[in-house]
């Protein structure tokens, strides 16, 4: 069984996780997939021809450039995406596959965006609540809070994605708390 575990920036995704992985699970995240792609050189190619050359420096993806590209432009966005997620998908699907584990998660942001939902078993949205989630976002922008929102404003609302759950699992609540829940949830899994 593969679960999905979707959800918007700073929900808390990357959080649960990582307590499912650390109480012995198979997890995958997009992210982490992401981080791989964005050193292999074949995919450097394929970025320096498809967004320009700035971008890649020293044998690496300028992270945090096209970051602020792809937050600011939505016609660069979607390039990204284009260029992005069917690779993400392709690599994350093995390591899925690779496990062999009668359950597998796997962390993939942008999940209904990329219409994926199709692939998983079920599918987990996660959920801090849109005033813990702008709290959490302006935290790591080093407090600049309309940058936060900015960017929060260019993603699919998790209420949106809600529609597409078969859990929904609140984040709003400290890491233990959170490490409890994971083990909870987990062990409910038929």
């Amino acid at each position: 069984m593969w679960i999905a575990i979707t959800g918007g920036i700073c929900d808390g995704k990357s959080t649960l996780l990582a307590a499912l992985s650390e109480l012995g699970h198979a997890t995958v995240s997009a992210d982490e997939v992401v981080s791989d792609m964005y050193s292999d050189p074949v995919f450097l190619d394929r970025v320096r021809v498809s967004l320009g050359q700035e971008f890649v420096e020293g044998g690496q993806i300028k992270r945090a450039m096209v970051a602020d590209h792809a937050f600011r432009d939505a016609q660069f966005r979607r390039r990204l995406n284009a260029l992005t997620h069917p690779e993400v998908t392709r690599r994350m699907l093995g390591t899925l596959e690779s496990f062999g584990a009668r359950i597998a998660f796997a962390e993939v942001p942008l999940l209904v965006e990329a219409s994926l939902q199709g692939l998983f078993d079920r599918v987990w949205v996660v959920d801090a609540g849109p005033a813990e989630r702008l709290r959490r976002l302006t935290a790591k922008l080093g407090g600049d809070e309309s940058a936060a929102k900015a960017r929060l404003s260019t993603q699919l609302p998790t209420e949106a994605k809600k529609a597409f759950a078969d859990r929904i699992v609140r984040t709003n609540s400290g890491l233990e708390s959170v490490k409890i829940l994971a083990a909870n949830l987990a062990g409910a899994i038929s």
